[in-house]
């Protein structure tokens, strides 16, 4: 019996301690006005510009240029270096070139486009992001075989 009354008391004794050591709980967002931070919302928006979308890059049709796709093969080899020469130098020429290549639409463009997924300047990622939609989802070309494999290939050496 004195093991089952030790064991009782050594079981009292933690219930006690733990309930005496918890902390009172906090509310959630007691601390939050939440009207304020609705009007520092308010003046965020005021401050954007309007002429801007959401991926920095300017919607009106004035500053874009008429874009025609290159028809011959030095033309593609000339745009290919320019795109590559860009995607090297600042923020801005990043972003012209992302778009170029996005408006380009070529299979030869798609690593720059990856590697402007992981560009620093948002606005380049966000382009980046719209040139490579257009390839999402459609199937590579499939390889057909004449005849199909042998069944053991090592019997036949």
């Amino acid at each position: 019996m004195n093991g089952l009354f030790a064991g009782a008391a050594v079981f009292a004794l933690s219930l006690a301690l733990w309930g005496l050591g918890r902390r009172p709980r906090k509310l959630l967002l007691s601390s939050t006005d939440a009207s304020s931070v609705a009007a520092l919302n308010r003046v965020q928006l005021t401050l954007v510009k309007p002429g801007l979308d959401m991926a920095g890059v300017a919607s009106g049709s004035a500053s874009q240029k008429v874009w025609t796709s290159p028809t011959t093969s030095l033309e593609r080899l000339t745009l290919h270096r320019q795109l590559r020469d860009a995607m090297a130098a600042g923020p801005e020429q990043r972003l012209d070139a992302v778009t170029q290549a996005g408006l380009w639409g070529h299979v030869s463009v798609m690593p720059m486009l990856r590697r402007g997924l992981h560009d620093s300047d948002s606005r380049v990622v966000f382009a980046a992001a719209a040139a490579i939609e257009r390839y999402r989802g459609k199937p590579r070309a499939e390889v057909i075989q004449d005849a199909p494999a042998p069944r053991n290939v090592a019997r036949m050496r």
